[in-house]
This record gives C-alpha cells, structure tokens and sequence, in this order.
C-alpha cells in the first residue's frame, strides 16, 4: 500500500457504513462502492454516501479493493469475514477493518489474518443515528484504532484522509475504550430521559421536557469544553448545597427508579466537587453531609 489514500470498499448499508462511505469519498478517498444483502438498503446507503452499490452476491470489485471496511453488526463480522474469503474475493492483497468499538480485531479477525494482509479496528467515536447526516460531520472525528501493522496503518490513511484523530489503542483496551464511549453518548441520552422523565411529572409531555432540557445539556458540555469536568460542574453538589440535594431526593421518593439514577449521579458530581480547591472550593461540611445523604 503507498502513501496515497487506498482504494476502499464498504460492506454494510446502516447508519454507519453509509456515513463511513460518504465521509471517506468527500475525504478524497477512492471508495469503489458499498454491498449489502437487502437491494433496497443498498441503494439507500449508496445513494446517500454518493458510491456505487451492490447487492446479492459481493461484487468482483472487491478484486481491485485494497482494504474492506466491515460496517455491519458486531456480531456478524466474523461471519461475513469468513464468508468474503470464501468467495475468493478476499485474498493476501486486502486490509480488512472492523467498526466494533468493543472488540479488538484479533478477537474478530483473528481466524482469517493469516489470509489478508492486515486486519484492525477503525471506531469512530461519534454517535451516528443518521448517516446522511453524519457523513459531513465525521471529518476531524476521533477515531479508535488498533490492528496489526498494516491494519493500524491502513486505518491511520482513512482517518488522515477526513482530517480525524487517531486514538492508538491495544487489543486489551477495547472494552474499556467503548464503556467510556458509552457513558459520555449512550448513557448521556438516558441520563436526559430520566431527567425528562422526572420533569414530565410537573405536567409537560415526555418529548417536551426533553426537548426543554437539551440547551441546559448542551451548556453543560460546553462548559466542559472551555474548562474540564472538574471546573465545568455546576449546581447544588458543586456548591455542597445539601438543603436543595435533601429537597431533590424528597421530590423523587414516590419514584426509585429515578432517584437511584440521581443518587449514582450525584456520587460521582460528590467526587468531582471534591477536587475543588481554592476559592472555588465548595463548601466541605455541606459536601461530606451530601456524600453521607447519597450512600455508598
């Protein structure tokens, strides 16, 4: 493989090979197409990321690909891995590259890497609901990666190619990295619907007090954006206010559902509280009073 950016095949038609393909080909990327088993899935993901797509059997195209993404579900990698190298489309020639967050090539990839030339892991750390949209805001994303040397190396091209970061990781790593992706996107959407849920008890729908609370969400990242989390927390346990924290639980006994979720929260909120010094410290004996309040 040479410096230029290789040619690059998609397998898969959801959100996130669709926004791979079409952020990799506005990258500048030769991405020679996409292939899924559903026709009509296939057209959709090729249509909206701009390259040819395929559907039935894998295309011989794959014969002039130099590295395959596999964009489809953690759970069938393996599977389709396998299946491509049956097809004789896959040989010593191909990078293959995994989207799993959660499992190192060698854990997917492991029983085919003797018969490719590489194999790796190429994660976007990004929440991609909707590929259309995605594909245009992939560029200077972080990326995980890990492989072996020609995987590494091959994943490192496509994320240079769309001005992404690379974040090195090892095979030992990978479930770690993806738990901590998971607590900053999936459990953040959760964390806004038990919020929405508790203010849907003031008489406003569950959609609307989500959507009322979203600009309050967005400060709040903001504010980690400009000063990390320890300085970017506010509120009544950044304050060591524990009259309103004894009021929030009180609002909240009529549901346990949603004040273990607060009580685990505000733990952790304790914690980074304590890490103020200074004039900005909070005040001590309200904060340690709170932690007793909270529970282990």
């Amino acid at each position: 493989m040479t410096a230029r950016n290789p040619t690059t095949f998609v397998v898969g038609a959801g959100p996130v090979a669709t926004a791979l393909a079409g952020a990799l080909r506005l990258g500048g990327v030769p991405v020679l197409g996409l292939w899924a088993r559903r026709a009509a899935q296939a057209r959709a993901a090729g249509s909206t990321a701009g390259v040819a797509a395929f559907s039935s059997a894998p295309p011989d195209l794959l014969l002039e690909t130099e590295v395959v993404i596999l964009a489809v579900r953690d759970q069938a990698i393996a599977e389709v891995a396998q299946m491509l190298l049956g097809t004789g489309l896959i040989n010593k020639r191909h990078v293959l590259l995994h989207c799993a967050g959660a499992a190192s090539a060698k854990e997917l990839l492991g029983p085919i890497a003797g018969q490719v030339a590489g194999t790796g892991t190429l994660h976007p750390l990004s929440a991609i609901a909707d590929g259309k949209t995605a594909m245009r805001m992939l560029k200077g994303t972080v990326f995980g990666v890990e492989g072996d040397d020609a995987g590494r190396a091959a994943a490192g091209k496509l994320v240079a190619a769309i001005s992404g970061v690379v974040l090195p990781l090892d095979g030992a790593q990978m479930a770690a990295y993806h738990a901590a992706a998971a607590l900053a996107s999936n459990y953040l959407v959760a964390a806004v619907d038990a919020a929405a849920a508790v203010l849907a008890g003031v008489g406003v729908t569950q959609d609307r007090a989500a959507q009322a609370l979203i600009p309050l969400a967005e400060g709040a990242l903001h504010n980690i954006a400009a000063h990390g989390t320890t300085r970017g927390l506010t509120g009544p346990v950044r304050r060591g206010d524990l009259a309103t924290v004894s009021r929030h639980l009180e609002a909240l006994r009529d549901r346990p559902d949603l004040a273990e979720i607060y009580r685990v929260l505000a733990r952790r909120a304790v914690e980074i509280a304590a890490r103020l010094d200074g004039p900005d410290a909070p005040d001590r004996t309200g904060l340690d009073a709170i932690r007793a309040l909270l529970g282990s």
